[in-house]
């Protein structure tokens, strides 16, 4: 089976940005070669990923696509309670779930280190046998989500008082050409493990790209037979990081948002398309951005931002933030309904602005449009 793909960038030229399309029925899940360019691909459940170097803006290409064998650059393998993440053999990062992990889990997974080229951008987190130094906010680890005020549970800290965030199963771990990828389901209880809610998790890590690497993590929030109320509190975030401590804001970083907003009192609490912190860390200008996307949850985010390293999208703490919001930004899921959140993670060099963090939010929340049809 051929394929034509014309993809239109629209107004705006792109490049190294990440496309997923749906291909026709009797179309089959593998590897694609696309041409010209010799573009590999790799397709799943009938949709399509790959990276596109370069299109110019107003001028639609088409390609040819052919079911071909490619290796997988980017690999994920579940072992031991974790799920590591390659790409062309080198470690980026590893998503931790259980008790039979080296780090601890004490109460939700997380993903951590978050390498960019070897070098970790996000904040250790120390292994269960390794010697273990005091810093603050022990719960905040690396790149996760949680909430602090689910039906009255705090989701959110590690203290006794805590409730969970569970994994139940992975209904499917891939590896390709242009990234890898899992499905999980996860249930969210109370301290005594009473169900608060199911959540269905999916993320892609995608192969490295000259000006960095794309992480994109999607949740999907179902309430069961009882309603579920996300109160209004500071204390959460749907994704969350904490940044290593040579880029914090109150050592060689800053935090920058879409308005031109910079440091903790002219991001935190505030609304924005997306936040980055770009600091200097082992000589390397480098920084993470984290989107949000117009299909989410009170599009676009608020963000509990702080100079100390942690920021994270948070869309339910309006009287909390006290930035011009006076009412109670708390939700309420009816039984049996989703909440969705989207977010793409930019690990990149330079700051936001040599890094075209603006650019790659476009890339994310308006990609380019495709026609797929037999050639």
């Amino acid at each position: 089976m051929k394929l034509s793909l014309t993809i239109d960038p629209g107004r705006h030229t792109r490049t190294n940005v990440p496309l997923e399309m749906m291909l026709p029925e009797g179309a089959p899940d593998g590897g694609w070669m696309l041409e010209p360019g010799g573009i590999p691909g790799h397709s799943m459940n009938r949709r399509l990923l790959f990276l596109l170097d370069r299109i110019e803006a107003g001028k639609p290409t088409t390609l040819t696509a052919t079911p071909a064998t490619v290796p997988d650059r980017v690999q994920a393998v579940e072992s031991g309670d974790t799920v590591a993440f390659t790409d062309g053999g080198k470690p980026v990062t590893t998503y931790h779930f259980g008790d039979r992990s080296p780090l601890p889990v004490p109460a939700r997974p997380y993903f951590a280190p978050l390498l960019l080229d070897g070098l970790n951008l996000s904040r250790e987190v120390a292994p269960k046998a390794g010697p273990r130094r005091e810093i603050d906010h022990p719960h905040h680890k690396s790149l996760w989500v949680a909430f602090g005020n689910v039906n009255g549970t705090d989701c959110w800290d590690d203290a006794d008082h805590r409730g969970f965030i569970r994994h139940r199963a992975f209904p499917y771990v891939s590896s390709g050409p242009a990234c890898a990828a899992f499905g999980e389901s996860l249930l969210w209880t109370s301290k005594a493990g009473d169900p608060l809610l199911d959540e269905t998790r999916t993320f892609k890590l995608w192969r490295a790209v000259p000006c960095g690497r794309y992480l994109d993590l999607t949740v999907l929030l179902t309430a069961r037979e009882k309603p579920v109320t996300f109160g209004d509190t500071k204390e959460g975030g749907l994704c969350s990081i904490r940044i290593a401590e040579a880029l914090q804001g109150d050592a060689t970083g800053s935090l920058t948002n879409a308005h031109g907003g910079t440091g903790e009192p002219e991001c935190w609490g505030y609304r924005s398309p997306w936040i980055d912190c770009s600091g200097t860390l082992a000589g390397r200008k480098v920084g993470i951005a984290i989107m949000d996307h117009p299909k989410g949850f009170r599009f676009p985010t608020h963000w509990h931002a702080r100079d100390y390293g942690l920021y994270t999208a948070n869309p339910f703490a309006w009287h909390d933030y006290q930035t011009g919001w006076s009412k109670d930004g708390s939700h309420v899921l009816a039984p049996g309904t989703t909440i969705p959140f989207h977010y793409r993670v930019f690990l990149h060099e330079g700051d936001a602005a040599t890094a075209g963090v603006a650019a790659r939010w476009l890339d994310f929340a308006h990609p380019p449009t495709a026609v797929v049809k037999p050639d």
